[in-house]
């Protein structure tokens, strides 16, 4: 049972990647940026920079079936003194069963990758809140690199990867992420 699940959720990913590539890119409005966790979420971590927004990469595409795919990335170069990568991911679905295979999908990958340059997960737990949401602790030896976040509320995923910096506490985790969760319930791409 669990290979034919595993096999299921591998074709699954392989075709939402196939179909990520099939979008339509639409312009951003400052209500789908307000979804992600950007540099100045990060001010009082110590995480400072002269012009954050040359590197941040926003995308949102409407794929072929009428789902809606916005992606964020915040790489500083190597000039900086403290450097803290973000990587999002925000999916509105046609469907809940649709969410919960992108969710699924998304988690894989990010797994798969992960552990093929020798980083672990280890599970936070979350002790109210969202049923659907995890909050993971990278690991790379003994030696904590960051954390994954992921969230389901209905058709919408929000995946979240946030490295050089990292929280051990679901507590103080829940108050970093909270405004953004906020703007996701209440979020439409349209």
């Amino acid at each position: 049972m669990q290979t034919r699940f595993g096999m299921r959720t591998a074709f699954a990913a392989l075709l939402l990647a196939c179909l990520a590539g099939c979008g339509i890119e639409e312009p951003l409005s400052e209500a789908d940026k307000s979804l992600f966790l950007r540099p100045a979420d990060l001010v009082r971590y110590g995480f400072q920079y002269d012009d954050p927004a040359s590197y941040e990469k926003f995308s949102k595409s409407r794929q072929i079936d009428g789902a809606y795919q916005l992606k964020y990335e915040f790489k500083p170069d190597g000039s900086e003194r403290r450097r803290v990568f973000i990587y999002a991911s925000v999916s509105v679905a046609q469907s809940e069963s649709d969410a919960a295979l992108n969710e699924s999908a998304e988690a894989v990958g990010m797994v798969i990758g992960l552990k093929a340059s020798g980083v672990e997960e280890r599970e936070l737990r979350l002790k109210s809140g969202n049923d659907q949401s995890k909050l993971r602790l990278l690991v790379k030896g003994d030696k904590p690199l960051g954390n994954i976040f992921t969230v389901r509320d209905g058709r919408k995923t929000y995946l979240l990867m946030v490295t050089g910096l990292y929280f051990d506490d679901a507590e103080d985790w829940k108050k970093l992420v909270a405004p953004k969760l906020e703007q996701l319930a209440g979020y439409s791409p349209v």
